[in-house]
Parts: C-alpha cells; structure tokens; sequence
C-alpha cells in the first residue's frame, strides 16, 4: 500500500505552519495516478495559503510498482555522497520485503522487480520515463557518457544533473537539471539520444560490457554518482 504520515514544517517564505501528508511509500499498482503526479511534477509539491510560496520536500520513500517491475529506494538529493550506504539500505529494507528473508510468496514476486537506489525528484521521473520506453537504465547511462563525447563543452561536475526527462520519436531526451548557479547563465541545451544508440549499445554487449560495468555497480546505476556535489 502507499503510506503517508502527517508532517507539520515553516513555509520557507513567511514562516506559516504547512500541515500535509508525508509520504512513506508509493505503490503504484494499487494507486497509478500517484505515478502520473510523480511525472508531472505535481507529486508533494505544496503552495503556502498564506504567501503562495511553493514548498516541496526532498524525497525519502520506497516506490514500488509491480506491473512495471520496479522498486526503488528514493533518497534526498543531498545524501548523494552516502550513496552506497542508501543503496544498502534499500537492498535491506527489499530483501526483508522481498529477497532472502522475505517468506516464499513474497520472494516470487521480489524475483521479478529490479532494485535501485536514486536520489532526488529528477532521478526517479528518470528511472520512470526510462522504464516506460523499454530502455535499460545502465544502457542509458553508457548512451549519455558517448553522447557527451561528442559534446564540445559540458557543464563542470556540480549541482547539475543529466537526466532524461522526455522521449521524442522514441529518442530519450536528455536535459541538465537542477537549481541555479550564480554566475552560470541558462544551463546548456537538451540533448537527444538517437534510439539507435541505444540498439547498437543493446547489440553488441561485449563491446560496452566495460562502459556498463563502470556506472552502475550493484543498484545505484547512475554515471554521476561520484561527481555531482552534495
């Protein structure tokens, strides 16, 4: 099921107490519009009554989705520079649910759900949108480092995030996401994945097996794991 708790916090604006559900865990078999809300960016986001400042919380929850076969243990952005911790602690909370110490039901189902460990909103819509096209993740985090190889000038490691945030004409579309930077201007322009890369990556396995291997080790698959800045 999905769990919310109630959680009280100041608006960053004006300082008014904002009273909202919490989410715990999101189970999108049983609530699919709560997915839709993830995607469109709608999900926890609040507006204080008072002043009309928009208020979102980092996320910390397990999203599940049984159709799909994904779990994920959803971490704030800031604890980036803990991810093998996180992505320890999301196999543990799964293999309890579903792994090896889970009964027999509850182990076949957990056979078929893929675990990850993302941190941060853009991170999950990622996972979702990869999944929803039919792309493996660690197929596109190889796709994204050949195609900033042909890029003359990329954003510095930092704040800044490459993230697919759209499909056109099945190409992944790839943005740099995240807050603004003083002094940094607009962020540099989508990029667009040609769907072919993505088949030759799939067809010749042995030649990316390296590349593949080196951004996603265990259930964090994500090649800006040891750059971006907490």
């Amino acid at each position: 099921m999905s769990i919310f708790i109630e959680h009280t916090l100041p608006c960053p604006g004006c300082g008014t107490p904002l009273s909202y559900e919490l989410v715990q865990s999101v189970n999108v078999d049983r609530r699919p519009d709560l997915r839709d809300a993830i995607l469109d960016g709608s999900f926890q986001r609040h507006e204080c009554p008072s002043c009309g400042t928009p208020v979102r919380l980092e996320p910390e929850f397990i999203y599940m989705d049984m159709g799909r076969g994904q779990y994920i243990g959803v971490w704030p952005a800031s604890k980036r520079a803990q991810w093998p911790l996180c992505a320890s602690n999301t196999r543990e909370v799964f293999d309890h649910s579903f792994g090896k110490h889970a009964p027999d039901r509850a182990r076949q189902l957990g056979a078929t759900l893929q675990v990850r460990a993302v941190f941060g909103w853009p991170a999950l819509i990622e996972k979702l949108l990869a999944r929803q096209a039919g792309i493996d993740d660690r197929t596109l985090e190889a796709a994204k480092l050949a195609v900033l190889r042909t890029q003359e000038e990329s954003p510095l490691p930092g704040q800044l995030e490459l993230r697919m945030v759209a499909e056109h004409g099945g190409d992944p579309v790839l943005a740099w996401v995240g807050p603004p930077q003083d002094g940094d201007g607009a962020p540099p322009p989508a990029l667009r994945v040609p769907r072919q890369l993505i088949s030759d990556i799939e067809a010749e396995p042995a030649k990316w097996q390296a590349l593949r291997e080196q951004v996603g080790d265990g259930d964090m698959v994500d090649f800006q794991r040891g750059l971006l800045a907490v």
